[in-house]
């Protein structure tokens, strides 16, 4: 074989492998509070667990890692008395407190974040991306069946056939994942409904409910992502921010996703057909804006980049196509579109 020829196939058995390798792990310090008996997992993808080892309701566990930098889903904690203790847990499973010496303290090393009466990473208005997360509802109650709104199993709901709203996230670069709380609460509570109500006017309201079955369900996640997310930016009220983060819900699924996603339901879709679906109701390169994220093998989460002038009303192709890139994600090849009230 030629020079040239093995240079070309050298070359291309490493893009294969570049491209199956998954995003790297964040290194973390600080303690996750389990709030649920969650399978702690040596290998979040295969779902591997020996021994069977679940997290115990209020236990403090060390966090070493995160599985992405930015609104990750999983965290690597150590388990006492597990084999090996190097477990993977859902985010939904408790709440992390990082410590000032672990993620941020690093940063400030780093000559990242500086040192501030008050930390660049809560203070509001300092946002130079956003996210918008969007959850297919049926395969997340699949991994978290006792939330309330997971109670609603009504094959007509708008949940069942549309993707729902987690949350519209300023982000700040240098922050990583801690970016938030920058109002008066500045840590998560562990029961959502703790935190102070969050007063929406009727339209916002109405709009909130259709898209966040959280709302309809009382279970206080609207408290959470305005006091996390919402106080981090300041061009809003409370009120124009569930307005603008309903209204991008509904353009990603009137543009054809969740009709893509219903016609499928109980199916394997590849990821490549979705990506492409993406770009071609979006916009092209719309997929290098997006992350997917799995659990089970279903998929839970899409993630999409969205610039920092995100103005309200504006269309979410123009949106996208101004958008920064955003990687990762861990859905391999294919994914289950779960259907709602089915348990795996």
């Amino acid at each position: 074989m030629s020079t040239v020829k093995r240079g070309f196939w050298s070359a291309l058995g490493l893009l294969a492998i570049l491209w199956i390798l998954p995003a790297a792990a964040v290194p973390i310090q600080g303690t996750f509070t389990a709030s649920q008996a969650c399978p702690a997992y040596v290998s979040k993808n295969r779902q591997t667990n020996p021994g069977e080892v679940r997290l115990r309701v209020g236990t403090a566990y060390t966090a070493i890692e995160a599985n992405l930098p930015t609104a990750p889903h999983w965290y690597r904690v150590q388990v006492p008395g597990a084999d090996p203790p190097e477990r993977w847990v859902s985010r939904g499973c408790g709440s992390l407190a990082a410590t000032a010496a672990g993620t941020e303290g690093r940063r400030r090393q780093a000559g990242g974040v500086r040192a501030s009466g008050q930390d660049e990473c809560s203070t509001p208005g300092l946002a130079d991306s956003y996210v918008l997360a969007l959850t297919w509802q049926p395969a997340f109650c699949e991994t978290e069946p006792a939330k309330p709104e997971c109670r609603i199993n009504d094959p007509s709901s708008y949940q069942a056939r549309n993707f729902t709203l987690h949350g519209l996230w300023p982000n700040r670069a240098r922050c990583g994942i801690s970016y938030g709380f920058c109002g008066k609460l500045h840590r998560e509570s562990r029961d959502f409904c703790n935190d102070p109500p969050v007063d929406l006017a009727a339209p916002a309201l109405t709009a909130l409910s259709q898209v966040m079955p959280s709302v309809a369900a009382h279970s206080c996640v609207e408290r959470h992502e305005w006091y996390k997310h919402g106080t981090c930016q300041t061009r809003w009220s409370d009120d124009e921010y569930f307005e603008v983060s309903a209204d991008l819900v509904c353009q990603f699924n009137e543009a054809g996703m969740a009709y893509f996603m219903s016609r499928r339901l109980g199916k394997q879709v590849r990821v490549g057909d979705f990506l492409a679906r993406l770009d071609a109701v979006l916009g092209a390169g719309s997929r290098g804006k997006v992350r997917l994220d799995c659990d089970r093998g279903m998929l839970v989460e899409v993630q999409l980049s969205l610039p920092a002038d995100l103005t309200p009303g504006e269309d979410l192709d123009a949106l996208l196509a101004r958008a920064k890139p955003l990687g990762g994600g861990d859905c391999g090849r294919s994914f289950q579109v779960d259907r709602i009230g089915t348990r795996r």
